[in-house]
């Protein structure tokens, strides 16, 4: 290490000199401590003041630090909108869903809304819990009120297998043919073919010129008379 002492300094202050320059010769790389993804993990917490990360916990895992970190410049941005909120949760990992308060049935006072919030499988406890609220708090629209906050900490994923089938056809019976009483019209009729002729002896009628009287019936048959 080159020395600024004049070349007149002491041996004193060139041995204090010596022993300074121990202690400052630090390997250190001033890049990578403004570097979010290069940075020492103990140095994430200057990062995050650095940055105006609102809420900060300790107990958060590295990624979670960077991406907080990374996602604060956005959340500044977009802050009073949904979009702001799923910044938030995003860095976390987690998926979010924010329901108006017309979109309910029935619908729930204007100006109000609700969300839910699927972890994804990933543990959360009531440390971090409490600092999520807060974050989402900060960057809701300040118009708004969020009435309830359901958390989904155990999805169940899986392929499920449906299978279906259809059997279908006509069953058809034949019988023997049956023979249906058929009403039968028989005509009636009767017919006295033989023609009756009685003769009886000749009788004077007291009409003149009267010969013969006769009646007819159905059978055809003749009655002849004696003349009287």
């Amino acid at each position: 290490m080159s020395s600024l002492l004049p070349p007149n300094s002491t041996e004193l202050e060139r041995k204090v000199a010596t022993a300074n320059a121990k202690g400052t010769d630090l390997d250190v790389k001033h890049k990578t401590l403004s570097t979010i993804d290069d940075a020492p993990n103990q140095f994430l917490s200057v990062l995050g003041w650095q940055n105006s990360v609102d809420r900060w916990n300790r107990d958060w895992t590295d990624a979670q630090k960077k991406a907080q970190i990374k996602a604060s410049f956005n959340i500044h941005q977009k802050k009073g909108t949904v979009a702001a909120l799923k910044a938030i949760i995003k860095a976390f990992g987690y998926s979010l869903t924010v329901t108006e308060w017309w979109q309910e049935n029935p619908a729930n006072t204007p100006g109000t809304f609700q969300i839910t919030i699927d972890t994804d499988g990933k543990d959360i406890n009531e440390q971090a819990y409490n600092t999520l609220i807060d974050l989402l708090l900060d960057a809701k629209p300040l118009t708004r009120e969020l009435t309830s906050i359901e958390i989904n900490v155990i999805t169940i994923r899986g392929d499920t297998h449906v299978a279906c089938a259809m059997y279908d056809g006509e069953d058809v019976t034949i019988y023997p043919q049956l023979h249906q009483p058929i009403p039968s019209i028989f005509p009636g009729l009767v017919h006295f073919g033989d023609d009756v002729t009685e003769v009886r002896p000749l009788i004077f009628s007291a009409i003149p010129n009267l010969f013969f009287q006769s009646l007819h019936l159905s059978h055809e048959e003749t009655i002849i008379y004696p003349r009287s």
